[in-house]
């Protein structure tokens, strides 16, 4: 066994130790896998959160230097709340009164929100976990100056939402009030003023168990209670159960030494289908819309493509590494198979490669990328069919980002 190898073993049973020794003492601890900036992936334990960027654990941790603690959860039942900032929040028993909306969760239990940070509302999450998604991007997305209601026959209403009741969603269309079974309708879209608000530049994004993902101004872990500060002032407090912090599966901080290649604008890219053309790559999603997601690794960063295409980006000054994960998404079910590479260029003409992978299949483990990238101008992504042609080739590229110092 390589000493490498040997060494992350014995760290790892290090860990699991002393997080045995602080879990019989009544000590808060936490424990996800952790990526760090210039680091190799390592057992995080976290014993207490004192802010979004105090972080304490069984040996030091600078939150400001870590990529993402733990794994997204996929949302796979429930209802869901978007807010304005991104932030879904996955709850119960939704209801409004006046301009507030009520709800139960088993983390927060009864949940109450000002309507006004409210996007939408997705009454019931599909069985898909893509089409989920799919739905609470259509609902982020929505511009427009009326409320609107998408009905389970593909149907939709604009008008003046009224109220939200356990059975029933009153709305406004011109001089009608509709009284509609709340069965009928999957979502509610709520009018959007002009422009939309700048992407948050500090925080971090905190995943729970039942796929729910805040976005938080501030965080506090201690004594196996959780208080999360959201923006607009609303603060969530979780309930008396007994090792709430349990609940958490994911933390990724905002404003950390990364540039995550889905926020850069791409300078070039290229697509030549074989047996099937015209696809375009995707930011922060995989190829069909959906989570970027392989072999059970989820992320909220990266990009979806399409066998075979490559994608080219800009390498600024200070960036020292690219680092991603890389594997075919999970929604083919097994199917797909490709080869991931990598280019880079010093002088912005003659492109090398300095990353191949053997043929990844769907259902395998993503594997990990890491290419120093200092001193060059550009670097390239390039995925080519293997098994098959390119059917079902949905290759994911992700937390595809560049590191610096």
């Amino acid at each position: 066994m390589p000493l490498f190898t040997r060494f992350l073993i014995s760290l790892a049973a290090t860990v699991v130790s002393l997080m045995a020794s602080y879990a019989a003492n009544g000590q808060v601890i936490l424990t996800q896998d952790m990526v760090s900036i210039g680091k190799p992936d390592t057992l995080g334990a976290i014993i207490n959160i004192e802010s979004a960027s105090k972080w304490h654990g069984i040996e030091t941790i600078d939150a400001a230097r870590v990529v993402r603690f733990g794994n997204p959860q996929l949302i796979r039942e429930g209802s869901v709340v978007v807010l304005d900032d991104g932030s879904r929040l996955v709850a119960k028993e939704l209801h409004t009164v006046g301009i507030s909306l009520h709800a139960y969760n088993q983390l927060w239990d009864e949940i109450t929100l000002p309507l006004r940070p409210v996007r939408g509302i997705l009454l019931r999450a599909h069985t898909n976990p893509d089409q989920t998604q799919a739905a609470l991007d259509r609902i982020s997305d929505y511009q427009g100056t009326r409320d609107r209601l998408l009905l389970a026959n593909g149907d939709f209403i604009d008008g003046i939402f009224r109220q939200l009741t356990p059975l029933t969603v009153e709305f406004q269309v011109g001089d009608k009030a509709l009284k509609l079974d709340r069965k009928r309708v999957l979502e509610i879209e709520f009018a959007q003023p002009a422009g939309s608000l700048p992407k948050a530049q500090e925080g971090i994004w905190i995943g729970f168990e039942d796929g729910s993902m805040l976005l938080a101004s501030d965080l506090k872990l201690a004594d196996e209670r959780l208080q999360v500060q959201l923006a607009g002032g609303i603060t969530l407090y979780s309930s008396n159960l007994e090792n709430a912090y349990r609940y958490i599966t994911y933390l990724r901080p905002l404003g950390v030494g990364v540039r995550y290649l889905s926020d850069e604008q791409a300078i070039g890219f290229k697509s030549l289908g074989f047996l099937s053309a015209g696809w375009d790559y995707q930011q922060d999603r995989n190829v069909l819309g959906g989570t970027l997601k392989s072999g059970g690794y989820v992320s909220q960063k990266g990009l979806g493509l399409h066998a075979t295409s490559r994608i080219a980006y800009k390498v600024n000054e200070g960036d020292v590494r690219f680092r991603a994960k890389v594997g075919i998404d999970d929604d083919t079910n097994g199917a797909g198979s490709v080869i991931f590479k990598v280019y880079t260029t010093r002088t912005g003409k003659e492109w090398k490669p300095v990353f191949e992978s053997p043929i990844v299949r769907g259902g395998e483990k993503p594997l990990d990328v890491s290419v120093p990238v200092a001193g060059m101008k550009g670097i390239a992504l390039v995925v080519e069919f293997a098994d098959g042609a390119d059917v079902l080739d949905h290759a994911d590229w992700l937390d595809a980002r560049l590191e610096s110092k």
